[in-house]
């Protein structure tokens, strides 16, 4: 089942900077992300050849590039609930790449409906309405491993607020930047049957970071099936 939100709310479908930003990432035309180099980091040595990895909420594809230009065997695929950066992905990746389309799929996390060796969810879940939904349909689905940033913290903290940066006459869409309590989240996990390790996010060495001028806490939790 596919599940796709309306592009007027949608403010991936309506950030013409945000996305021209990720097309340079898709044509490796501006500087690798930290969080995605250290996703592939982390995961280089846990990843057995021709397992499959699917990057939650993909947005253009781009980490497939830390994966691929690193040498890590892994057959990536993608998906996003939103149909510009799915075909943003198919246009730059696939061709670039010489890879599948159907590698990249139009899906919201909360319909995932296919098992996956590993999945990477990375700074998704801070902007969905709440974290337990989607998060426990990856965990349903991953077969091996579930590599995770998001803002967490010490308490709960539910953000619905205007994006002053979206596109002009858009900027009254609401974006969700919430903050997750950190000890509630690993033991979510560990209920569900995986074993879990906390790790320093390279970038904001744990440190609060603003973005769209709200404070996000990110931190990375590698969860293992048991």
């Amino acid at each position: 089942m596919i599940s796709i939100p309306n592009p007027e709310w949608n403010p991936w479908e309506n950030d013409q900077n945000t996305f021209h930003l990720y097309r340079k990432r898709c044509r490796q035309e501006t500087v690798e992300m930290t969080c995605a180099a250290q996703a592939a980091e982390i995961l280089k040595s846990k990843i057995k050849q021709g397992e499959s990895l699917l990057d939650a909420g993909c947005g253009g594809g781009y980490y497939f590039w830390s994966f691929f230009n690193r040498s890590i065997p892994v057959k990536y695929y993608g998906m996003d609930f939103t149909q510009k950066m799915i075909e943003l992905a198919r246009k730059e990746i696939c061709k670039k790449a010489k890879i599948p389309e159907n590698r990249f799929i139009l899906n919201s996390i909360e319909h995932l409906d296919k098992e996956y060796d590993n999945i990477l969810c990375f700074n998704v879940l801070t902007n969905s309405p709440h974290y337990a939904l989607p998060l426990e349909q990856l965990l349903k689905k991953t077969k091996k491993k579930l590599l995770l940033r998001e803002s967490l913290s010490d308490s709960l903290i539910i953000r619905y607020t205007p994006d002053p940066y979206l596109d002009p006459g858009k900027r009254h869409i609401r974006v969700y930047h919430n903050t997750y309590p950190l000890t509630e989240v690993v033991s979510f996990i560990s209920e569900c049957g995986f074993r879990t390790e906390i790790i320093n996010d390279k970038r904001t060495k744990n440190r609060m970071e603003m973005v769209v001028d709200i404070p996000h806490y990110w931190k990375i939790i590698l969860a293992e099936r048991i």
